[in-house]
C-alpha cells in the first residue's frame, strides 16, 4: 500500500473504520480514509477514465451510482521516464502502467458553514516525460491544512495524465488520425469529471482553480489557450509556477517523425501497413522501454486544443480571460553547460529542444545579453564565474532563463492584465534546503518543497528552519486564498507586504525566507522585450 508520505501512512494506520468517509455520487460510492491529524478526508485512486486504448483518446468513466469503490490508496501511475521516476519506483512510492487515469481528492473535514468549497487542482510537471500524483513531494494535505487554518477551506485534487510517447506521440501518421496531445486531453477529461461529480464531495464546480509547475504550468497555459479560450466552464482561475501560456516549443512533424520511425522500428512495426495500430497491438512490456527514445515529446499544434503558437493566441486575444498567479524562480536557466564562445552559444540557441530561435535572432540576443559575469545568471553572485561549466556559462544561463520562463511570464502577466484585474506575478528567491556550491542559484523546482510543505519527504527536503516553515505556510495560504476568493492577500499572516495586482503596479512579489518584498518588474527590459517580440 502506498501513501502520500510516511506521516500519512501512520495516520492511515491509526484511523478507525468508523471514521472512514463515504461519498455517494453518480460516479459511484467511494470509501475513503480519514486523516485525524489533519482532520481531512481523502479519496485516492478514483478512475476518471477507464484504461485507454494506447495512442488513442481516453473517455470519461461511466456513471456507476450503485457500485462501491475502495478509494483508500493511490492507483497505478502513468508510464514515465527519468530520475524522479526511478526514485519513486525504487522507494516503492509508485507502480507504473497504462491503466493510470486516476485522480485524488483531499477535503478538510471541518466545514461548519456547510458551504460548497472551491477546488484547487494540481497538474504535476516533469517535462511531460515523468511525474506522478503519488510523489510525496506533491502531498496536498499540508496545503489544504493551511487553507482550513486560514478559515478559507478548499478541496485539493491531483490528477494523472499520460506522458512521453504514451501521451504526446506525434508524426504524420498520428496527425492523420487526429490523436495528438493525448496527455493534455487526459487532463481536460479529468476536469470534466470534476465538473460533473465534485459537488458530491462538497466542492463547487464553478470555483475550480487549475494549478501546475513546469510542464504542469505549460499544461495550464494550454488549457487557457485551448479552443480559442473556451474554458467550457471547467475552471475559473489558474496558478502557473515556472511555465505558462507561452512555450514550450511547438515543433512540427519534421521534429518528431524520426522519433516515431525509431519507435516503430524498435518494436518491430516498421514494415507494417498501419504502424500506429501495430504499436497499439504490441505488448506493453515490448513498447515500454522505448517510450522515451531520443528527444523529448512535447505538445504540438493540432488546430483545436492547441490552435496556434501561444504567443499568437495572446497577441490575438484568443485565450481565456481569467484571474491568474504566474511566476518564475530567479535562476530558471541553471544547468546549461559547455558554452565557451559566441559560436557555441549561437549553435545551442538555434538547435535547442526548448525554444525556436534562428541565427539572426540568436545574434541579436547575444547583443542584448553581453558576456559580462556581473549581470549574468545565477544572479546575485557579482562577478564570480564557474569556468568548469563554460566560459560563457553565466551569459547563457541568463539567456536560457529569459527564453524559457522569465520573458514569457512577463508577457502573460502584461497581456492578461489588459482584460482581468486579478493578475499577480511573482519571483521565487528562496533556495532549496540542500543548496550547495554544485546546485547554485534559485533554480527550477526550488519553490516546490515550500509550496507543498511536506516535512516528511526527503527527496527534495524543505528543512526544519523556522524561516523555511514560515515561508511554506505563507505560500500555501496565498495559493489557497487565491483559489478561495481570487485574492492571495487574504492569508492571515501579519507583517507581509501587500501583493499588488499587476495591472495597477507592474511588479512582482518576491518570495524569500528572510523577508519577502515587492519589486518593480523591469529587469533585463530590452532583452525581455525582444524575446517577447518573437511571436511564434
Amino acid at each position: 500500500m502506498r501513501f502520500p508520505s510516511l506521516l500519512a501512512a501512520c495516520l492511515f494506520a491509526t484511523s478507525s473504520a468508523s471514521q472512514s468517509p463515504i461519498v455517494h455520487s453518480k460516479a459511484g460510492i467511494f470509501h475513503g480514509r480519514h486523516l485525524p491529524t489533519f482532520d481531512q478526508d481523502v479519496f485516492l485512486g478514483i478512475k476518471f477514465a477507464p484504461k485507454p486504448e494506447r495512442f488513442s483518446p481516453a473517455r470519461l468513466s461511466d456513471d456507476a451510482p450503485l457500485t462501491h469503490f475502495n478509494a483508500t490508496r493511490y492507483g497505478v501511475d502513468c508510464t514515465a521516464y527519468g530520475s524522479d521516476t526511478n526514485t519513486l519506483v525504487a522507494g516503492a512510492w509508485t507502480t507504473l502502467g497504462e491503466d493510470c487515469l486516476h485522480l485524488n481528492i483531499i477535503r478538510p473535514k471541518a466545514n461548519e458553514r456547510n458551504e460548497s468549497l472551491p477546488v484547487l487542482l494540481w497538474i504535476y510537471g516533469g517535462g511531460w516525460q515523468q511525474g506522478a500524483t503519488s510523489d510525496p513531494r506533491y502531498n496536498l494535505s499540508y496545503v489544504i491544512q493551511q487553507s482550513a487554518l486560514n478559515d478559507k477551506p478548499v478541496i485539493g485534487i491531483s490528477i494523472n495524465y499520460r506522458m512521453a510517447a504514451f501521451g504526446f506521440i506525434y508524426s504524420k501518421e498520428v496527425e492523420e488520425t487526429r490523436n495528438q496531445n493525448l496527455g493534455l486531453r487526459d487532463q481536460r477529461l479529468a476536469l470534466k469529471w470534476v465538473n460533473k461529480h465534485i459537488s458530491a464531495f462538497g466542492g463547487d464546480p464553478t470555483k475550480v482553480t487549475i494549478w501546475g509547475e513546469s510542464a504542469g504550468a505549460y499544461s495550464v497555459g494550454d488549457h487557457i489557450n485551448a479552443y480559442d479560450g473556451d474554458t467550457e466552464g471547467l475552471f475559473r482561475a489558474a496558478i502557473m509556477e515556472s511555465g505558462g501560456a507561452v512555450g514550450a516549443p511547438l515543433n512540427g512533424t519534421d521534429w518528431y517523425q524520426h522519433m516515431y520511425d525509431n519507435l516503430t522500428a524498435s518494436v518491430g512495426c516498421a514494415d507494417s501497413n498501419d504502424t500506429l495500430q501495430c504499436m497499439r497491438d504490441v505488448p506493453y512490456e515490448t513498447i515500454v522501454p522505448y517510450g522515451y527514445l531520443g528527444l523529448e515529446w512535447f505538445h504540438v499544434i493540432d488546430g483545436s486544443f492547441i490552435p496556434r503558437y501561444g504567443q499568437q493566441s495572446l497577441v490575438q486575444g484568443k485565450f481565456a480571460k481569467i484571474p491568474i498567479i504566474v511566476g518564475t524562480n530567479t535562476d530558471e536557466g541553471f544547468g546549461v553547460n559547455g558554452v565557451n564562445t559566441d559560436e557555441q552559444a549561437i549553435e545551442q540557441l538555434t538547435h535547442s529542444k526548448r525554444w525556436n530561435v534562428n541565427a539572426t535572432e540568436a545574434e541579436r540576443i547575444l547583443e542584448l545579453y553581453p558576456n559580462d559575469p556581473t549581470v549574468g545568471a545565477p544572479y546575485g553572485w557579482e562577478n564570480r564565474t564557474w569556468p568548469q561549466y563554460g566560459l560563457q556559462y553565466k551569459r547563457y544561463t541568463s539567456i536560457a532563463t529569459d527564453l524559457t520562463m522569465f520573458a514569457p511570464r512577463r508577457l502573460v502577466a502584461e497581456t492578461m492584465s489588459n482584460f482581468v484585474d486579478n493578475v499577480y506575478s511573482y519571483r521565487w528567491d528562496a533556495p532549496k534546503f540542500n543548496n550547495t556550491p554544485t546546485t547554485i542559484g534559485i533554480n527550477h523546482f526550488s519553490e516546490i518543497p515550500f509550496v507543498f510543505g511536506n516535512p516528511e519527504q526527503n527527496i527534495t527536503p524543505l528543512g526544519n528552519s523556522t524561516e523555511n516553515i514560515a515561508l511554506s505556510h505563507l505560500v500555501g495560504r496565498m495559493w489557497t486564498s487565491f483559489a478561495y476568493d481570487l485574492d492571495p492577500n487574504d492569508h492571515g499572516v501579519s507583517g507581509i507586504a501587500t501583493w499588488p495586482q499587476y495591472g495597477k503596479s507592474v511588479s512582482n512579489f518576491v518570495f524569500r525566507a528572510d523577508k519577502s518584498y515587492i519589486e518593480e518588474d523591469d529587469d533585463r527590459e530590452e532583452g525581455v522585450a525582444y524575446i517577447n517580440s518573437l511571436v511564434r
